[in-house]
């Protein structure tokens, strides 16, 4: 009798970059439409590495991937990309494609690819990117570029600089803009602050306050698809792409009239929205503030007034700012001006003045003044006999009922 041919043991892989929710929802996919293909270790031994890039922190992420792991990759992403040694898998995944990138990894693990000539092109586009480079040297594609940025390029092709260029800007840029420090340094107003009743974020707030005590909203412009908000229910919904809000989110509605009015109708009969990126209220809410912003602030902020954050934002659920959890931190226990968080924190400053853009349309920040009050948050010292107190209230409560 003839043996039957055993099949390929699973490949051992690594899960990067994916939130607790994530994880959850690809290990179903792994042990249903894929089964058998991979197995999750976390004991070092895996052969490859299936990285989610589609976060503000991706670049850095891949970086600090690449300095421990040298082998092949898979890479989840909306948008293609053409990295060293890896292979890109459109979102939403598909068996299919997932099983091929699969495939081209355990090729690519038994014949390491060599290093490809700077005139071949990339493979063509099918859903599954192609291995680029070898391991052995984690550079991206080099790509065409203005014949005025080349010598820009020159004095800075470290692979760091590479990724961040052709990576992180376009993340960081729609999330905190791209203006430089030095023009936060010289303090020129035109370029660091901004009015937001002429963006949609004015247009959003004034939706939310018509539709706090009922009703829908309808924010739209001939021609464009509209934005459903409804505060009370906590309610929004658009067919709009989220490319095209944001590039909404940068013009001024002047050039490009927005009306919003409400209506009568249902949610149930507007249905939601295509992109599930843009149903929740606060998330749409915090995502135009970030676009609108573009690392500016609303006039008459000041620049040295320390902040102060009230509570905190709901960080996990909505869209990353670089560093926003330690600008978080510090605003609650040591508040500082908006120029000088970034110098502590020795960060851009357009990643503070984004986050405090946000933290502001949610009333989560307050400048404060010499007559401001003493923050409700008290040292540590004084603290400790209000949290002693409750826990010994909660202790006679517990041992009354007979559990003391």
């Amino acid at each position: 009798m003839f043996k039957q041919k055993p099949k390929n043991p699973p490949l051992k892989v690594s899960l990067i970059g994916m939130s607790e929710k994530a994880l959850q929802l690809f290990a179903m996919f792994l042990d249903g439409p894929v089964r058998g293909s991979c197995k999750v270790v976390d004991d070092g031994s895996h052969e490859a590495v299936i990285i989610d890039l589609d976060g503000v922190e991706s670049p850095r992420l891949w970086l600090d991937m690449r300095r421990k792991f040298q082998g092949p990759v898979i890479v989840l992403s909306v948008t293609e990309k053409n990295l060293n040694h890896a292979f890109w898998v459109s979102k939403p995944v598909k068996d299919d494609v997932f099983l091929g990138a699969v495939t081209k990894v355990r090729e690519a693990l038994k014949n390491p690819p060599k290093q490809v000539a700077p005139s071949q092109e990339p493979s063509p586009r099918s859903g599954v990117g192609s291995a680029m480079q070898s391991p052995s040297a984690p550079k991206i594609e080099t790509r065409p570029q203005p014949t005025e940025a080349v010598a820009e390029s020159k004095t800075n092709t470290s692979p760091a600089a590479q990724l961040m260029s052709e990576e992180m800007d376009e993340r960081s840029q729609n999330c905190c803009g791209q203006l430089e420090d030095a023009a936060y340094r010289s303090g020129d107003p035109s370029a660091l602050f901004f009015d937001p009743n002429v963006t949609l974020l004015g247009v959003f707030r004034d939706a939310m306050r018509l539709t706090r005590e009922g009703g829908i909203a309808k924010i739209e412009r001939p021609g464009a698809h509209p934005i459903f908000v409804s505060a009370g229910r906590k309610f929004t919904s658009t067919p709009m792409p989220e490319a095209y809000l944001r590039a909404v989110c940068a013009r001024n509605i002047s050039d490009s009239p927005l009306s919003v009015n409400l209506i009568e109708i249902e949610p149930k009969d507007i249905g939601v929205s295509e992109d599930p990126r843009l149903r929740r209220l606060d998330n749409m809410l915090w995502k135009i503030s970030l676009w609108s912003s573009r690392g500016r602030v609303p006039h008459g902020t000041s620049l040295s007034a320390p902040v102060r954050l009230r509570r905190w934002p709901n960080i996990p659920r909505l869209m990353t700012v670089p560093h926003g959890m330690r600008i978080a931190a510090l605003w609650v226990t040591q508040p500082s001006g908006l120029l000088d968080t970034a110098q502590k924190l020795e960060i851009p400053y357009r990643f503070v003045f984004a986050f405090y853009c946000a933290c502001q349309s949610f009333d989560l920040t307050e400048q404060l003044t010499a007559s401001s009050p003493e923050p409700a948050i008290a040292s540590g010292a004084t603290a400790q006999p209000a949290n002693q107190e409750k826990r010994g209230l909660f202790g006679r409560l517990l041992k009354k009922l007979g559990f003391g």
